[in-house]
């Protein structure tokens, strides 16, 4: 009589008499593993695709608002100013490294090599196509000038001499520019490496 009621009772949690059940019929054929398994799959595409949907945004531009206090305005009448600030996209064209040695004062070699990535901020997003078209001459201007400095001066007086070299980048790059195109605002180095 218990081994009826045990065989019985296995029968009813088999047949689906519980969650235990449903799984057994489940995982018991491949059919529908394979079902559950590519409805599972579905899922977790569709939830990803509408997250990545909802947190990317194509907008360069974003919003803050600032809070400021208004100057010059009655004891009565103090309410704060909301100003909206905009943040644009900047525009950095990115030069392949230079690598050359340093000379001494007498145009010797010292020994020692400098390796520079200079980067250009510019005016607008169509410069690149046109910086690309003058690049070999950009790269050798840019090469001579870093040619030109010596040892000594780029060990002790390393930052007068990298503004001296930027200056001097953005303005012979700008020189070779064609009118009305855009203009490089700023040259910056991401390495600047003397060994």
């Amino acid at each position: 009589m218990a081994e009826e009621e045990v065989a019985a009772k296995d029968d009813a949690e088999e047949s689906g008499g519980g969650i235990q059940g449903l799984i057994k019929k489940v995982t018991s054929s491949k059919k529908m593993m394979i079902i559950a398994g590519s409805g599972a799959l579905l899922l977790l595409i569709i939830i990803g695709g509408t997250a990545y949907y909802l947190l990317s945004d194509d907008d360069t531009q974003e919003e803050v608002i600032l809070e400021e206090d208004v100057e010059g305005v009655d004891e009565s009448n103090k309410e704060k100013e909301v100003a909206k600030a905009q943040f644009k996209k900047v525009h950095i064209f990115s030069l392949k490294p230079f690598f050359l040695p340093i000379r001494l004062k007498n145009n010797e070699e010292s020994g020692h090599f400098l390796l520079v990535t200079a980067n250009f901020r510019l005016s607008n997003a169509g410069l690149p196509g046109e910086i690309n078209k003058k690049l070999p001459l950009i790269r050798e201007k840019i090469y001579s000038m870093l040619r030109r400095e010596n040892l000594k001066d780029l060990t002790e007086k390393n930052t007068v001499i990298q503004d001296k070299i930027k200056k001097a980048a953005r303005d012979r790059t700008n020189e070779l520019l064609p009118v009305g195109t855009g203009v490089v605002k700023d040259v910056f180095f991401s390495e600047f490496i003397i060994k």
